[in-house]
C-alpha cells in the first residue's frame, strides 16, 4: 500500500497576471477608463478574464469560491499596479490617467445640472493640481486601491464560473 497524493493544481500566476494587466489597462488608458464608470465593468471583466483564462488553459474545474479568490487576487495585484502606473505616468510624463474620461463626465454633468457646474470645475481643478506624494502615501494608496478593487474583480471570477457552468448544463 503506497501513499496516495492529490495531484497539484496548475499555477495560477499567469492568470493572475493577465487579470492584473487588464485591470491596469482599463484604469490607465485614455477613454478605456470610461468602462469603469459603468458599475466597475472593466474591473469585473479583469477578474472574469483571469478565471476564464485559467479554466480554459488548464481545463480544470473551479468552484465559485476558488474563482472568486482568483479574481480577487488579480484585482488586488491590478489595483496596486494601477496606482503605481498612474503615479509613474504623472511623475514622468505629466499624464493623469482617466483625466479625459473625467473631463467628458464633467462636461456631461454640467449640461445636465448647469447650477452645479462650478462644483464640477472645482473637482477637475483638484484632480489636476500638483501633488507631492511620499513613499508611504503611495504604498498605502496601492494597498487600499487593491483592497477596493479585489471584491469587484472577484465577482468577475465568480460570474465566469457561473456562466460556464450554466453553458455546460445546457449542453448536457
Amino acid at each position: 500500500m503506497g501513499v496516495e497524493t492529490v495531484p497539484g493544481r496548475p499555477s495560477k500566476v499567469p492568470a493572475l497576471l493577465l487579470g492584473a494587466l487588464l485591470l491596469v489597462l482599463t484604469t490607465t488608458l485614455p477613454y478605456l477608463t470610461l468602462i469603469n464608470a459603468v458599475l466597475f465593468a472593466g474591473i469585473i471583466a479583469s477578474g472574469s478574464a483571469a478565471a476564464w483564462y485559467y479554466i480554459m488553459r488548464h481545463q480544470v474545474r473551479l468552484e465559485h469560491g476558488e474563482a472568486f479568490v482568483l479574481g480577487a487576487m488579480s484585482g488586488l495585484a491590478g489595483g496596486a499596479l494601477s496606482v503605481l502606473a498612474a503615479y509613474l505616468l504623472e511623475k514622468w510624463f505629466g499624464y493623469i490617467p482617466g483625466l479625459e474620461s473625467l473631463q467628458l463626465l464633467v462636461a456631461w454633468a454640467s449640461r445636465l445640472a448647469p447650477e452645479e457646474a462650478p462644483n464640477f470645475q472645482q473637482l477637475l481643478a483638484m484632480v489636476t493640481a500638483p501633488k507631492d506624494i511620499s513613499l508611504s502615501d503611495l504604498l498605502v494608496s496601492m494597498l487600499l486601491t487593491g483592497m477596493f478593487y479585489a471584491p469587484f474583480s472577484g465577482l468577475g471570477g465568480r460570474l465566469t464560473v457561473f456562466v460556464l457552468k450554466q453553458r455546460a448544463k445546457k449542453k448536457v
